[in-house]
Protein backbone atom coordinates (compact mmCIF):
# COMPACT_ATOMS: atom_id res chain seq x y z
CA UNK A 1 0.00 0.00 0.00
CA UNK A 2 1.29 3.26 -0.59
CA UNK A 3 -0.30 6.66 0.74
CA UNK A 4 -0.87 10.00 -1.46
CA UNK A 5 -0.77 13.42 -0.58
CA UNK A 6 -4.94 13.30 0.51
CA UNK A 7 -3.53 10.45 2.81
CA UNK A 8 -6.05 7.97 1.04
CA UNK A 9 -4.27 4.23 0.54
CA UNK A 10 -3.58 3.42 -2.93
CA UNK A 11 -2.10 0.52 -4.66
CA UNK A 12 -0.38 -1.04 -7.88
CA UNK A 13 -2.05 -2.59 -10.04
CA UNK A 14 0.66 -5.28 -9.76
CA UNK A 15 -0.42 -6.01 -6.10
CA UNK A 16 -3.70 -7.82 -7.57
CA UNK A 17 -1.15 -10.99 -8.10
CA UNK A 18 -0.96 -11.27 -4.44
CA UNK A 19 -4.70 -12.26 -4.41
CA UNK A 20 -6.02 -15.50 -3.47
CA UNK A 21 -9.58 -16.41 -3.45
CA UNK A 22 -11.76 -16.50 -0.21
CA UNK A 23 -14.65 -18.88 0.74
CA UNK A 24 -17.82 -17.46 1.87
CA UNK A 25 -19.57 -13.93 0.61
CA UNK A 26 -18.23 -10.58 2.00
CA UNK A 27 -22.06 -8.58 1.50
CA UNK A 28 -22.59 -5.19 0.13
CA UNK A 29 -19.98 -2.91 0.93
CA UNK A 30 -21.02 0.24 3.43
CA UNK A 31 -22.03 3.49 1.99
CA UNK A 32 -19.01 5.10 3.56
CA UNK A 33 -16.83 2.39 1.80
CA UNK A 34 -18.29 3.24 -1.64
CA UNK A 35 -17.95 7.07 -1.52
CA UNK A 36 -14.21 7.08 -0.06
CA UNK A 37 -13.67 4.39 -3.08
CA UNK A 38 -15.63 7.36 -5.64
CA UNK A 39 -13.58 10.03 -4.39
CA UNK A 40 -10.42 7.84 -4.79
CA UNK A 41 -11.47 6.58 -8.36
CA UNK A 42 -12.44 10.42 -9.58
CA UNK A 43 -8.99 11.64 -8.28
CA UNK A 44 -6.96 9.01 -9.94
CA UNK A 45 -9.25 9.72 -12.99
CA UNK A 46 -8.25 13.51 -12.82
CA UNK A 47 -4.73 12.75 -12.11
CA UNK A 48 -3.96 10.24 -14.53
CA UNK A 49 -5.70 13.27 -17.16
CA UNK A 50 -3.54 15.85 -16.54
CA UNK A 51 -0.64 13.87 -16.86
CA UNK A 52 -1.53 12.43 -20.15
CA UNK A 53 -2.59 16.21 -20.82
CA UNK A 54 0.87 16.71 -20.02
CA UNK A 55 2.54 14.35 -22.44
CA UNK A 56 0.53 15.32 -25.61
CA UNK A 57 1.16 18.98 -25.18
CA UNK A 58 4.69 18.51 -24.97
CA UNK A 59 4.47 16.02 -27.85
CA UNK A 60 2.10 18.31 -30.03
CA UNK A 61 4.95 21.11 -28.88
CA UNK A 62 7.72 19.09 -31.03
CA UNK A 63 5.07 18.06 -33.88
CA UNK A 64 4.69 22.15 -34.19
CA UNK A 65 8.35 22.89 -34.61
CA UNK A 66 9.28 19.95 -37.25
CA UNK A 67 6.34 20.59 -38.73
CA UNK A 68 7.41 24.37 -38.93
CA UNK A 69 10.39 23.70 -40.06
CA UNK A 70 9.16 21.90 -43.39
CA UNK A 71 7.96 24.91 -45.33
CA UNK A 72 11.58 26.44 -45.81
CA UNK A 73 13.29 23.27 -45.24
CA UNK A 74 11.46 21.60 -48.53
CA UNK A 75 11.49 24.81 -50.89
CA UNK A 76 14.90 26.08 -50.32
CA UNK A 77 16.22 24.45 -53.18
CA UNK A 78 13.96 26.16 -55.39
CA UNK A 79 15.70 28.85 -57.23
CA UNK A 80 12.86 30.98 -59.07
CA UNK A 81 11.58 32.98 -56.26
CA UNK A 82 7.61 32.83 -57.49
CA UNK A 83 7.93 29.36 -57.00
CA UNK A 84 9.83 29.22 -53.92
CA UNK A 85 7.07 31.75 -52.20
CA UNK A 86 3.79 29.80 -53.98
CA UNK A 87 5.28 26.31 -52.94
CA UNK A 88 6.07 27.77 -49.38
CA UNK A 89 1.97 28.61 -48.67
CA UNK A 90 1.02 25.77 -49.87
CA UNK A 91 3.37 23.44 -47.79
CA UNK A 92 2.59 26.36 -45.03
CA UNK A 93 -1.78 25.28 -45.60
CA UNK A 94 -0.79 21.81 -45.69
CA UNK A 95 0.91 21.94 -42.29
CA UNK A 96 -1.33 24.17 -40.32
CA UNK A 97 -4.62 21.69 -41.40
CA UNK A 98 -2.23 18.86 -40.28
CA UNK A 99 -1.43 20.26 -36.82
CA UNK A 100 -5.50 21.34 -36.28
CA UNK A 101 -6.03 17.48 -36.73
CA UNK A 102 -3.32 16.50 -34.20
CA UNK A 103 -4.69 19.26 -31.93
CA UNK A 104 -8.37 17.50 -32.39
CA UNK A 105 -6.16 14.47 -31.71
CA UNK A 106 -4.52 15.39 -28.78
CA UNK A 107 -7.77 16.82 -26.75
CA UNK A 108 -8.38 13.84 -23.45
CA UNK A 109 -11.59 13.78 -21.56
CA UNK A 110 -13.13 11.57 -19.60
CA UNK A 111 -17.08 9.97 -19.29
CA UNK A 112 -18.70 9.34 -16.09
CA UNK A 113 -17.53 6.93 -13.61
CA UNK A 114 -19.64 3.85 -13.25
CA UNK A 115 -18.52 0.90 -10.81
CA UNK A 116 -18.78 -2.49 -12.46
CA UNK A 117 -17.60 -4.40 -9.13
CA UNK A 118 -16.12 -4.33 -5.79
CA UNK A 119 -13.85 -6.99 -3.74
CA UNK A 120 -13.41 -7.28 -0.19
CA UNK A 121 -9.26 -7.87 0.65
CA UNK A 122 -8.31 -9.50 4.30
CA UNK A 123 -4.74 -10.28 5.51
CA UNK A 124 -4.34 -13.87 4.89
CA UNK A 125 -1.05 -14.90 3.69
CA UNK A 126 1.78 -16.11 5.65
CA UNK A 127 4.54 -15.23 3.94
CA UNK A 128 6.84 -16.74 7.01
CA UNK A 129 8.98 -13.74 7.58
CA UNK A 130 12.39 -13.34 8.14
CA UNK A 131 14.00 -10.93 10.21
CA UNK A 132 14.16 -7.42 9.23
CA UNK A 133 18.20 -7.75 9.01
CA UNK A 134 18.04 -10.64 6.84
CA UNK A 135 17.23 -8.68 4.36
CA UNK A 136 19.13 -5.45 4.86
CA UNK A 137 22.69 -8.44 5.31
CA UNK A 138 21.27 -9.95 1.84
CA UNK A 139 21.15 -7.40 -0.62
CA UNK A 140 23.97 -5.29 0.91
CA UNK A 141 25.31 -8.93 0.19
CA UNK A 142 24.19 -8.88 -3.44
CA UNK A 143 25.42 -5.44 -4.22
CA UNK A 144 28.93 -6.06 -3.39
CA UNK A 145 28.88 -9.84 -5.36
CA UNK A 146 27.46 -7.88 -8.21
CA UNK A 147 29.53 -4.35 -8.10
CA UNK A 148 32.44 -6.37 -7.50
CA UNK A 149 31.78 -8.52 -11.14
CA UNK A 150 31.80 -5.28 -13.08
CA UNK A 151 27.52 -4.56 -12.81
CA UNK A 152 26.58 -0.92 -12.22
CA UNK A 153 23.95 -1.74 -9.53
CA UNK A 154 20.59 0.81 -8.61
CA UNK A 155 18.83 -0.26 -5.38
CA UNK A 156 15.01 -0.18 -6.32
CA UNK A 157 13.26 -2.02 -3.52
CA UNK A 158 11.20 0.65 -2.66
CA UNK A 159 9.99 1.51 -6.40
CA UNK A 160 7.14 -1.71 -6.97
CA UNK A 161 8.75 -2.81 -9.42
CA UNK A 162 8.83 -6.65 -8.26
CA UNK A 163 12.44 -7.04 -7.77
CA UNK A 164 14.83 -5.27 -5.43
CA UNK A 165 18.10 -4.66 -7.74
CA UNK A 166 18.72 -3.27 -11.37
CA UNK A 167 22.18 -4.36 -12.27
CA UNK A 168 23.82 -3.40 -15.65
CA UNK A 169 27.19 -4.08 -17.56
CA UNK A 170 27.07 -2.98 -20.85
CA UNK A 171 23.99 -4.18 -22.86
CA UNK A 172 23.26 -6.66 -20.27
CA UNK A 173 20.81 -6.45 -17.34
CA UNK A 174 19.90 -8.13 -14.32
CA UNK A 175 16.61 -7.71 -12.65
CA UNK A 176 17.65 -8.97 -9.35
CA UNK A 177 15.12 -10.15 -6.18
CA UNK A 178 16.66 -11.17 -3.08
CA UNK A 179 15.25 -13.18 -0.62
CA UNK A 180 18.06 -13.56 2.97
CA UNK A 181 17.60 -16.41 5.45
CA UNK A 182 18.36 -16.79 8.89
CA UNK A 183 19.90 -20.57 8.74
CA UNK A 184 19.96 -22.74 5.80
CA UNK A 185 18.08 -22.16 2.66
CA UNK A 186 18.41 -25.87 1.93
CA UNK A 187 16.01 -25.93 5.23
CA UNK A 188 13.67 -23.05 5.24
CA UNK A 189 13.46 -22.49 1.72
CA UNK A 190 11.51 -18.58 0.03
CA UNK A 191 8.64 -17.09 -0.45
CA UNK A 192 7.79 -15.23 -3.56
CA UNK A 193 4.74 -13.13 -3.63
CA UNK A 194 2.70 -13.27 -6.61
CA UNK A 195 3.86 -9.41 -7.77
CA UNK A 196 7.02 -11.08 -7.84
CA UNK A 197 6.28 -14.09 -9.83
CA UNK A 198 4.61 -11.65 -11.83
CA UNK A 199 7.70 -9.16 -12.84
CA UNK A 200 9.42 -12.50 -13.29
CA UNK A 201 8.00 -13.98 -15.72
CA UNK A 202 7.54 -10.28 -17.60
CA UNK A 203 11.52 -10.49 -17.80
CA UNK A 204 12.35 -13.78 -18.43
CA UNK A 205 15.77 -14.54 -18.54
CA UNK A 206 16.45 -10.88 -17.42
CA UNK A 207 14.96 -11.75 -13.84
CA UNK A 208 17.36 -13.18 -11.29
CA UNK A 209 16.55 -14.54 -7.64
CA UNK A 210 19.26 -14.62 -5.54
CA UNK A 211 18.95 -16.07 -1.85
CA UNK A 212 21.47 -15.78 0.90
CA UNK A 213 21.20 -17.49 3.83
CA UNK A 214 23.29 -17.71 7.43
CA UNK A 215 22.18 -14.24 7.68
CA UNK A 216 22.21 -14.44 11.15
CA UNK A 217 26.14 -15.46 11.17
CA UNK A 218 26.97 -12.72 8.52
CA UNK A 219 25.03 -14.18 5.01
CA UNK A 220 27.08 -15.74 1.84
CA UNK A 221 25.55 -16.47 -1.28
CA UNK A 222 23.27 -19.81 -1.28
CA UNK A 223 22.77 -19.58 -5.07
CA UNK A 224 21.32 -17.67 -8.05
CA UNK A 225 18.94 -19.13 -9.99
CA UNK A 226 17.99 -17.05 -13.83
CA UNK A 227 14.44 -16.89 -14.85
CA UNK A 228 12.78 -18.63 -11.97
CA UNK A 229 9.51 -18.64 -13.39
CA UNK A 230 10.34 -21.21 -15.45
CA UNK A 231 13.33 -23.04 -13.13
CA UNK A 232 10.18 -23.11 -10.72
CA UNK A 233 7.32 -23.13 -13.02
CA UNK A 234 5.87 -26.50 -11.82
CA UNK A 235 5.39 -25.45 -8.09
CA UNK A 236 3.95 -22.23 -9.45
CA UNK A 237 -0.15 -22.00 -8.52
CA UNK A 238 -3.01 -19.46 -8.36
CA UNK A 239 -2.00 -18.28 -4.83
CA UNK A 240 -0.80 -15.38 -4.42
CA UNK A 241 2.17 -16.44 -2.64
CA UNK A 242 4.93 -19.30 -3.86
CA UNK A 243 6.76 -21.11 -1.08
CA UNK A 244 9.71 -22.80 -2.47
CA UNK A 245 11.02 -25.69 -0.12
CA UNK A 246 14.14 -26.07 0.46
CA UNK A 247 14.61 -29.16 -1.21
CA UNK A 248 13.15 -27.64 -4.83
CA UNK A 249 16.14 -25.16 -4.18
CA UNK A 250 18.77 -27.36 -3.62
CA UNK A 251 17.42 -29.69 -6.77
CA UNK A 252 17.08 -26.78 -8.85
CA UNK A 253 20.67 -25.32 -7.83
CA UNK A 254 22.09 -28.82 -8.78
CA UNK A 255 20.32 -28.37 -12.22
CA UNK A 256 21.84 -25.26 -12.89
CA UNK A 257 24.85 -24.36 -10.80
CA UNK A 258 25.54 -21.60 -8.80
CA UNK A 259 25.86 -18.08 -10.51
CA UNK A 260 27.17 -15.05 -9.04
Amino acid sequence: MRVDDTGARTAAWETLANLEAASGTAGRPSPATVAEAEEAARRAVADDISARRAELSKWLGNVRRQLGRLPNDLTDHIAKRSERVAAREQIEQATAARIDELQALASVEAGPLRRVGWARVEPAADLDLEPPDSERIAVEHVVGLLRADGWRVADVHTEGRGFDLHARKGSQQRCVEVKGVAGRASSRGVSLTGNELLMAGQHGADYWLYIVDRCDEGGELYAAYRNPAVLFAQRISDAGVLRIKGSDLEAAKDQQGEAA
